[in-house]
């Protein structure tokens, strides 16, 4: 029996599959992505370095659980700053001033109520504050949970946070911390990490690494300049950097790469060391010091009702 096969059965083959719309216009019709398809394209060629995970990736995701962890934290920051701009009379200033009195502030010397070196970084010093965190974090937080996961993007954040007020806590104590710059530097730093140890498969890796050093360069510039120079109570700009240290080291644990070459998994390790140490560190410095009295930029605390 002859292996070739016909015109007509090629045509009936491709008309099942709607490739075809009759004999006589034999060609490959080919579907218009729709959105979300695009969108998964997209994301896998900016994330994901080797062309078969891309496949992978594009033909296999359903975006099923979503990437709930990014749009919870983001409205979570947008409500409180909504809380606290509606408080002030309902106008918020572009750059300040920042609510220390709020029991979600880190304060080194409020630093033995322990929810405040996480809960600091959903408050935030002004909208300009507010809306470079959440564009940087949509941008970079959205694309690595939906390639990583809610676990693993998590874990860099809150990585980055935590780094970020034990930081504050050993080298800036005079300072109260406010914002989610820690967890955006993080995921920042671990996507830029994901792209140099990738560097060869990459598309546009050095226009992306420039592109956010120029920004993370511009922000922390303004931070600095903000530390240093206003009346107003300062804050440190100490999470910027600690937050993406946290990020390259933490980034390097939980993400999944392409491949487990040998000085990657050196790598890994130094960055389990690093990371751990850094983070004892502080711990034990917080544990072992003396309490740190009322901040002087603040005001005393009232005196307790006598209680007559």
């Amino acid at each position: 029996m002859s292996g070739k096969r016909t015109r007509s059965y090629n045509c009936a083959v491709h008309h099942r599959d709607r490739e075809v719309s009759s004999e006589n216009d034999f060609h490959l019709l080919l579907e218009d992505p729709t959105l979300f398809a695009r969108m998964v394209h997209l994301v896998a060629m900016e994330m994901l370095p080797e062309e078969r995970d891309r496949k992978y990736y594009q033909e296999r995701y359903t975006c099923c659980p979503p990437p709930f962890f990014i749009i919870c934290v983001t409205l979570l920051e947008l409500g409180v700053f909504a809380w606290y701009a509606w408080g002030a009379g309902g106008m918020a200033a572009a750059a300040g001033p920042v609510p220390v009195d709020s029991p979600l502030v880190y304060r080194s010397d409020r630093r033995r109520e322990l929810w405040r070196f996480l809960t600091y970084s959903v408050v935030h010093a002004g909208w300009l504050h507010l809306a470079f965190n959440l564009l940087v974090q949509l941008a970079v937080g959205l694309p690595l949970e939906m390639v990583h996961g809610a676990v693993r993007c998590a874990a860099v954040y809150l990585a980055g946070v935590l780094g970020g007020s034990l930081a504050a806590s050993v080298l800036d104590p005079d300072v109260c911390l406010a914002g989610a710059s820690g967890g955006v530097y993080a995921l920042l730093a671990a996507h830029l990490a994901n792209a140099l140890l990738n560097f060869h498969t990459m598309r546009y890796g050095a226009v992306r690494l420039v592109a956010a050093l120029a920004v993370a360069s511009c922000d922390v510039g303004f931070a600095v300049h903000a530390r240093y120079t206003k009346e107003a109570p300062p804050v440190s700009y100490a999470a910027h950097v600690a937050g993406a240290l946290a990020g390259l080291t933490i980034g390097l644990l939980v993400l999944k790469h392409a491949q487990q070459r040998l000085w990657e998994r050196l790598l890994w390790w130094a960055a389990l060391g690093a990371y751990a140490a850094c983070t004892l560190f502080a711990v034990l410095y917080n544990v072992c010091s003396a309490p740190v009295d009322e901040l002087h930029y603040l005001p005393p605390d009232p005196p307790p009702d006598a209680g007559f």
